[in-house]
């Protein structure tokens, strides 16, 4: 029925939507007079709810429901994950035979409103806003024109923002956990039909199910750091649509571009309350979960119904806390499962995909779980924990590596520390159960240290905007606790903390190559990651460059190119296709020297086609500017290994697969390919800085020499550097001073003898290298940082007021950076043509070998500021002596040594994608740190920090001053330039 003139209720039902619809109906079959308000009836056309588990189903049913008439509605049969490895999709159908529903959201409420237009007890108060609930009465204004009425019991159905809720006086605020997006296709047919797709390996979980017979509804999930206002549209076409089936794919992005889709939040609010006796919250009034796991209208209905069969509030309460301990467990979990990447839920991940494929039982109790059929907590309880020792297990090595070892245990630690936060965070809001209206402002913080992803703390908010003007001392309080939180969570078990230095696919590729062609095949899980590396890295129009916002570069499209091959990935594939339309239209003598290094090691390129790479240039006198010891250290020892293997002319040998890639690369006419003439062309987008005519005169005397220099001498010269080579192992951990060199040095030590000790420890050092998961796949990264890291994070916990709460994470993190000085010159340093290491600290760790003196200084700065303690007197004096020693005759500072020639060397830059990589000079960042280190240092030492350091601090000044810019800011190097040079300065 429409509009009465009653205005006295048993119950008066705020909110049509499906839960207050069934409410009502529910209500009504019990003879109680029912008054049902909906202030926006357009509110059934927006992205909710329409996935009913069989339960729910059923729930409709029994009470004379029937979605069968409605057009856009099917069977669901259950689900099936698409794992984010790309492994084969895992069926999870629902137990029994039993057969849930999809149904538009607007139809499925318009059918439950067609049920109560014959119903003499349900009166619809339709467009009804409701503005007071007090003292049993309803305010509401309909087309503005104010009405009341009386009613013994109000529910609130009135969703997320509900009114009821508020006038309850409990908490507004909601978690915002992510966004969705929502796309209509019509006319495609699904892989799995009558199964909802659940496709992971995106930012965000996909959900894709059939809403009759010709429509799909496409459901992606947006984190919200990827929620970007500008260009949206190419986000999701490039971050979701290559997941998609291919009969899906195509629509997605035709409706995308086309604008026809909606969007929504997906918000958390536990179901701490249900209100009181007279105002009672059922559905999402009461509470909220992502819809992942579509439990939201089966938990509704539920609420509805037994609110309707048990009158007394205390019963109901009692009962429905009860019944929703596991499905709320479950859809909070079962998300953060899904979308985080983190490397203990991977390993959660897989380990429930594991299980999952072990038996259909395992999939059946699955199921029973999520449908809401089973809602046994210990059930869920023993299955988690089952999950968890599991993943656990899978972590640990079959090796006696110790970087495994250590990062088992780093994955244990954190999968351990988020388990413990779940169970205290469910004991929490137990409690908050038992006083509801009670603010319990442990709650979500105990929740955000284990759900990592969906419930972030940084991200609660009211509705309201925050804006600068609303920044009290309080909230500035509460933002420096959980920046504070945040950053101790990232300590690791060793004390220390470090990120991830991102670099370009290059080193991926050349580590693939790499082990091409020393015969060491990568595991069918590292080939997927590397590939995956690739697909995350590559540009919008399907190629490759130095970083995410390059122009494509032909090196680094060829060198991803070739690894994709050489891991099996067929040249049609849509990972490589259009690189390889790319490399057919591109002229590949072009390519910069290191590509056509690695195109020849691999027998795609003629040696013919290089210019000379001379290791008899280590025999020069070290005076002459021309040494490579002038040079910059990491220019140098590239140069070093390269020209070892240049002397071996190495080749792979011709393959099926290198004779294709032959084809591919330069058509059909390799072997009449003039490869000579390709010493000096280059493809000037690839070119940052070319050969100058001087570099040129010196490769053509190098080509001449090639003709007439002793193999006897060669050879002395060669294996000198070999022995040099073995020396920069020994003293790095074996891991060199980046990948970059370490590879060719690997290489190197390799062809003289493929069994050679230090090459085999090199190689398994490349894991040193690696940072690897799930999301962005396998990355060879320019350098590690956890002495660096490390000396930050302790000088921002200096700055808290109050340090006790972090005392634990300052004196872990103090041990291990004191730990990482280096206390010891290594022997044959200066034969090595090395700065004396004593006393300095490494970018990455003592094992490094290569200390840097701004991370000398910063470690400095962190010891000092933090625990002085940890730092003996003459740890700071070794350090002090060590900085002093980097320090350029210009006043500035170098990095890792002083700059060793007095004259400009960029002339003779062989890089040529790169530049100012030929000497060592001053630099900003290094001179503002050692300048402040040293500072410091003197307020512990004043007599060690004497005349002379007193002297380098006024120089380091005077040089600062000078390199100021006309503007106020400074040229920083290692970070974001202006604004971290003048930073630092």
């Amino acid at each position: 029925m429409t509009d009465s003139t009653n205005s006295s209720y048993d119950v008066a039902i705020v909110g049509a939507g499906p839960v207050g619809s069934l409410c009502a109906l529910a209500h009504a079959r019990k003879g109680a007079r029912v008054a049902l308000l909906e202030a926006n009836p357009k509110a059934a056309g927006r992205l909710a709810g329409e996935w009913l588990h069989p339960p729910a189903v059923r729930m409709l049913q029994e009470n004379g429901i029937s979605l069968d008439a409605c057009p856009h509605s099917s069977e669901g049969n259950g689900f099936v994950v698409f794992p984010d490895d790309r492994s084969e999709p895992i069926v999870l159908p629902y137990s029994s035979g039993a057969l849930g529903m999809t149904c538009e959201h607007s139809e499925l409420v318009s059918t439950l409103h067609d049920a109560m237009e014959d119903n003499s007890q349900v009166q619809f108060y339709r467009g009804a806003r409701v503005q007071n609930i007090e003292n049993g009465r309803i305010t509401y204004s309909i087309d503005g024109t104010q009405n009341s009425l009386a009613t013994d019991r109000v529910i609130g159905a009135d969703g997320r923002a509900s009114i009821v809720r508020k006038s309850l006086g409990l908490p507004p605020e909601r978690l915002t956990c992510s966004r969705m997006i929502g796309v209509v296709a019509e006319g495609i047919d699904l892989p799995h039909e009558g199964y909802g797709h659940v496709i992971l390996g995106g930012p965000g979980p996909i959900l894709i199910f059939r809403l009759g017979d010709e429509t799909v509804r496409i459901i992606v999930d947006v984190p919200l750091d990827h929620w970007t206002p500008r260009d949206r549209v190419a986000m999701l076409t490039e971050s979701y649509a290559y997941l998609l089936p291919e009969s899906v794919r195509e629509a997605f992005v035709r409706a995308l571009e086309a604008g026809e889709f909606q969007a929504a939040g997906n918000e958390l609010q536990l179901r701490a309350t249900y209100g009181t006796s007279r105002r009672v919250l059922i559905g999402d009034a009461a509470g909220h979960y992502h819809p992942l796991t579509a439990i939201g209208l089966t938990l509704g209905f539920s609420d509805a119904l037994t609110l309707a069969a048990q009158p007394d509030f205390r019963v109901f309460t009692a009962k429905r806390i009860e019944a929703v301990r596991m499905p709320e467990r479950l859809a909070l979990c079962l998300y953060e499962t899904f979308a985080d990447y983190r490397a203990e839920i991977v390993a959660i991940r897989q380990a429930t995909y594991r299980r999952w494929r072990s038996s259909s039982k395992v999939r059946g109790q699955t199921m029973k779980l999520l449908a809401c059929e089973d809602m046994s907590l210990t059930r869920l309880g023993l299955t988690s924990f089952r999950i968890v020792v599991r993943a656990i297990a899978s972590t640990l090595p079959k090796s006696l590596n110790l970087d495994a070892w250590r990062r088992a245990r780093e994955v244990t630690k954190a999968l351990l520390s988020r388990v413990g936060h779940l169970l205290v965070a469910i004991r929490n809001l137990r409690l908050t159960s038992k006083a509801p209206l009670d603010k319990n402002t442990r709650l979500w913080t105990s929740w955000s240290r284990s759900l990592l992803t969906s419930v972030q703390p940084q991200e609660r908010e009211s509705r309201k905007t925050n804006t600068a003007d609303s920044m009290t001392p309080s909230s500035t309080r509460d933002a420096m606790r959980r920046a504070t939180d945040r950053l101790v969570d990232m300590q690791r078990a060793d004390g220390s903390w470090e990120g991830e230095m991102a670099w370009c696919p290059m080193l991926t590729a050349q580590y693939v190559i790499l082990s091409f062609i020393l015969d060491e095949k990568l595991d069918p899980r590292r080939r997927l990651l590397v590939l995956r590396q690739f697909e995350h890295t590559r540009l919008p129009d399907g190629l490759w460059g130095l970083h995410e916002h390059s122009h494509p570069y032909l090196f680094v499209t060829t060198l991803v190119y070739v690894a994709a091959r050489l891991l099996g990935v067929d040249k049609d594939d849509p990972l490589i296709a259009k690189a390889g339309q790319f490399l057919q239209t591109e002229d590949l003598l072009g390519i910069p020297s290191w590509g056509k290094f690695w195109l020849a090691l691999l027998n795609l390129y003629d040696w013919k086609g290089l210019n000379p790479v001379l290791p008899e240039m280590w025999r020069l006198s070290s005076r002459i500017p021309l040494h490579p010891s002038n040079w910059y250290c990491h220019t140098r020892l590239i140069y070093m290994a390269m020209s070892v293997v240049y002397s071996s002319r190495f080749q792979a040998p011709v393959t099926p697969l290198i004779t294709a890639l032959r084809t591919e690369l330069f058509g059909d006419n390799f072997n009449r390919v003039k490869f000579a003439k390709g010493r000096t062309r280059l493809r000037k987008e690839d070119v940052f800085k070319p050969p100058t005519i001087r570099l040129r005169f010196g490769f053509l005397l190098g080509r001449i020499f090639e003709k007439i220099h002793g193999k006897s001498f060669r050879a002395e010269c060669v294996q000198t550097l070999v022995e040099q080579i073995r020396w920069e192992l020994q003293n790095s951990d074996h891991t060199s001073i980046s990948p970059v060199s370490g590879f060719l040095n690997i290489l190197a030590l390799w062809l003289q003898d493929p069994e050679d000790e230090n090459c085999r420890k090199a190689l398994a050092r490349i894991e040193g290298w690696i940072w690897e998961d799930d999301a962005e796949g396998t990355r060879i990264t320019g350098a590690r940082s956890a002495s660096w890291d490390t000396g930050f994070a302790l000088q921002a916990l200096s700055e808290l007021p109050d340090r006790t709460e972090v005392k634990h994470a300052v004196d872990l993190g103090t041990e291990f950076l004191a730990s990482q000085q280096i206390r010891e010159s290594f022997d044959g340093f200066q034969t090595a043509y090395r700065s004396d290491p004593n006393g300095g600290w490494c970018f990455a760790g003592r094992w490094h070998g290569w200390p840097v003196s701004d991370c000398t200084a910063e470690a400095v700065l962190g010891l000092l500021e933090t625990r002085p303690s940890a730092l003996n007197d003459e740890a700071l004096r070794e350090s002090i002596e060590f900085m002093l020693r980097s320090q350029n005759k210009d006043g500035g500072f170098g990095s890792y040594e002083a700059r060793r020639s007095t004259y400009g060397l960029e002339w003779l830059n062989p890089a040529e994608m790169f530049g100012e990589s030929m000497t060592e000079k001053s630099f900003v960042e290094c001179t503002a740190s050692c300048m402040a280190a040293l500072a410091l240092s003197r307020q512990r030492l004043p007599s060690d920090v004497d005349e002379k350091a007193q002297l380098a601090i006024s120089r380091g000044e005077s040089w600062l001053r000078k390199a100021q810019r006309s503007d106020g800011s400074w040229r920083g190097v290692w970070g974001v330039q202006f604004i971290y040079g003048t930073s630092v300065s």
